[in-house]
């Protein structure tokens, strides 16, 4: 096996999705399917039941998983040792990302590349509003919208999953509840979903996904909330989850400087460390 390999089966792993594996991979499906097929002729044991849900790994695949985990810290550790050699990675580095993905899944993540790159400071915006790479507000932003404008490099880094959540009871009725929501300046995916299950604008609307975690918490209605925050809450079932994809986006590749490519690198590193958390199912 190598390098390559190891990427493919572990973002197959993670993902259990062919399709969203590509997407993480930036190939295509039948990419994906043939390294996971050459794999398993290399090392002569079936890592995944196909069917119709997704892949669902065997206990070979849990073994190699293992491995495959301890292979990857053992590189990191050298690839920082190594490039933490120059002056490259020295400065500050300006992200922007949603606030519960950057407190649930960024911030406790850091730890370790921030140990292994002491030069390197990190200024991070978080909230919903549009922030220019271009303008210089942020050299790198995580959204939940993929930018149509500029020279930017961007890519796919995962998918995150919501659902419609109350505190007590998984059979309310959508159109007699309260309804949380976004408030009406703020256009989202998930405020134009709520719209269209309930027919109508919420009850009560608020700026920041937080407010309306603790607003539903605090029983004053339903709404819709990210899968990965909502443990505690009852989902209240729907005919399907609601997804949206998450961007990684920064400058151009020609105007990257080699700090701002490593944290990209390493964002990207750790929302698919991540996927699974973020993209739940039924």
């Amino acid at each position: 096996m190598n390098w390559d390999d190891i990427r493919y089966f572990n973002a197959v792993f993670q993902c259990k999705n062919i399709s969203h594996a590509a997407k993480i991979l930036g190939v295509s499906p039948q990419t994906v399917a043939r390294k996971i097929m050459a794999m398993e002729s290399k090392l002569n044991s079936v890592l995944f039941i196909r069917h119709p849900r997704g892949y669902q790994p065997t206990a070979d695949a849990l073994v190699l998983a293992t491995e495959v985990e301890k292979v990857e810290s053992v590189l990191i550790t050298l690839q920082h040792g190594f490039l933490n050699r120059s002056n490259k990675f020295r400065g500050t580095v300006r992200i922007a990302a949603p606030e519960l993905i950057a407190t649930e899944i960024l911030l406790p993540a850091f730890k370790p590349f921030l140990d292994a790159y002491p030069d390197l400071k990190i200024e991070l915006v978080t909230g919903i509003s549009p922030v220019g790479i271009a303008q210089g507000d942020a050299d790198i932003a995580l959204r939940l919208i993929q930018p149509d404008k500029g020279a930017l490099t961007i890519k796919q880094v995962g998918t995150m999953s919501s659902a419609l959540y109350s505190l007590i009871e998984d059979k309310a009725d959508i159109k007699t509840s309260k309804l949380i929501g976004w408030d009406s300046h703020i256009d989202l995916p998930s405020a134009r979903w709520l719209k269209q299950l309930a027919g109508r604008e919420p009850d009560l609307k608020l700026n920041s996904l937080n407010t309306q975690k603790a607003a539903i918490q605090a029983g004053l209605g339903i709404g819709i909330l990210p899968c990965f925050i909502a443990d505690g809450f009852i989902r209240i079932q729907q005919p399907y989850l609601f997804e949206e994809p998450l961007w990684l986006v920064t400058h151009a590749s020609a105007k990257l400087s080699p700090r701002i490519r490593l944290v990209y690198d390493e964002i990207s590193s750790i929302m698919q460390d991540h996927q699974s958390r973020l993209h739940q199912k039924f």
